[in-house]
């Protein structure tokens, strides 16, 4: 990329899948507690009302931005996350990955509230959507 060159947001979108494949790829056959879902996550999202924000991965959650972050071309330091993300992990009773919304900051004063727990993606996707709809 010429360095005068921007980042899109679908440059960004495309990055996250290759990513959340690359992690997946990792996952497969070990016995981490995080599973192997953030490529079915990370689809679901795009495919949603999420894919005008720029999604961001950390550790086993996704989370949005309203612009491109600093370290992207044309980058911006005023973006800011939005108030909700989804998790997962290994929670199901037999070990299956489970989906949770929040709405607000994990790891963050206030606490974030739990709004959802599913193991559905899609269905986790529709319920955060929901979540930053009524934060506008």
């Amino acid at each position: 990329m010429a360095e005068d060159a921007r980042w899109s947001l679908d440059d960004d979108w495309d990055w996250q899948m290759q990513c959340a494949r690359a992690n997946d790829a990792l996952l497969r056959g070990t016995d981490s507690w995080v599973p192997p879902v953030e490529e079915e996550l990370v689809l679901a999202a795009r495919a949603s009302a999420l894919s005008q924000w720029y999604p961001s991965t950390s550790h086993n959650y996704l989370r949005f931005l309203d612009g491109p972050p600093p370290w992207l071309p044309g980058g911006r330091d005023d973006v800011r996350y939005l108030p909700g993300c989804i998790s997962f992990a290994k929670d199901g009773a037999d070990g299956s990955a489970v989906f949770r919304v929040w709405s607000g900051f994990l790891l963050q004063s206030p606490d974030p509230v739990l709004v959802l727990a599913t193991p559905e993606a899609v269905v986790a996707v529709e319920a955060l959507v929901k979540v930053l709809a009524t934060d506008d």
